[in-house]
C-alpha cells in the first residue's frame, strides 16, 4: 500500500509542468504553437511558452459600422504565472466596440455618484440649455 502511494506521488510530481523562472535577458522557448488562417478571413491561433504563458485567439470577419464594411471580431484568452506563482487568466472580445477584457484581477471603477447621475438626467431632459450664448 505504501509503495502504491509513493508511486502515485512520483507520477504526480513528474506530470506537473516544471515552473522554470527565466531571467530578464533569457529567451523563453515556445513549447507549442498552432496557427490556422482560412480564406474567409477567420483564424485560430494559440501558443504556450516555457514559462507557463498560454495564449489563444480566434476571429471572424463580420459586417460592422455604418457602411457595413467587413470588420474582424476576435475572442481570446491568455494565462500567465505571476512571480509569486499565481495563475491569472484574462478573457477578451475585440470588435467594433473596442477591446473588452474580463478578469477577476482587473480594477473596477467606483460607482457613479448619485449627484452626477441626476445631473446627467437633467442635461438629457433639457437639451435647449446646451446652446446658451
Amino acid at each position: 500500500m505504501k509503495l502504491l502511494i509513493v508511486a502515485c506521488l512520483v507520477v504526480v510530481a513528474f506530470a506537473a509542468p516544471p515552473l522554470v523562472k527565466y531571467g530578464p535577458n533569457e529567451v523563453v522557448p515556445i513549447v507549442s504553437q498552432a496557427n490556422i488562417v482560412n480564406e474567409d478571413g477567420s483564424f485560430q491561433n494559440s501558443y504556450e511558452s516555457g514559462d507557463g504563458t498560454k495564449v489563444q485567439a480566434s476571429g471572424v470577419l463580420k459586417s460592422a459600422g455604418p457602411k457595413e464594411e467587413p470588420a474582424q471580431e476576435v475572442q481570446g484568452a491568455y494565462t500567465f504565472i505571476t512571480p509569486d506563482g499565481q495563475v491569472l487568466e484574462l478573457r477578451y472580445v475585440a470588435n467594433e466596440n473596442g477591446f473588452q477584457p474580463q478578469a477577476s484581477f482587473l480594477p473596477v471603477a467606483p460607482p457613479i455618484p448619485d449627484e452626477i447621475i441626476e445631473s446627467l438626467k437633467y442635461n438629457a431632459a433639457h437639451p435647449e440649455e446646451d446652446n446658451l450664448p
